[in-house]
């Protein structure tokens, strides 16, 4: 339903508490997740969901490599949303079409 129509694969930006209820919800709903991109070191190159996370700079060649891609922007924490827009748009992607913000 919605902006995941026709979608192939759910990438959602932001690993912490916030992106997990997201992908809970998105899951129970058998929405195509296939990655959690995050900025914590902590939590790159774990698991959550049995998905990967991800670090931003590898989020590109991702994105490349998935079908009919879309990313969810799921990060509560205060400015988390502008630095999320900042680094989509710089590669390109279209808030609204390729991306959108979810919390």
């Amino acid at each position: 339903r919605g902006p995941l129509k026709d979608r192939r694969s759910v990438i959602i930006c932001g690993a912490g508490m916030m992106g997990k209820r997201i992908s809970k919800c998105l899951l129970d709903e058998g929405a195509p997740l296939v990655a959690f991109v995050d900025v914590d070191p902590a939590k790159i190159g774990s698991t959550r969901r049995g998905k990967p996370i991800v670090a931003y700079a590898d989020l590109p060649a991702f994105w490349a490599e998935q079908d009919k891609p879309i990313v969810l922007a799921a990060v509560g924490a205060r400015g988390g949303r502008q630095l999320i827009r900042e680094q989509l748009n710089s590669m390109e992607l279209e808030e609204g079409r390729d991306w959108y913000a979810v919390a």
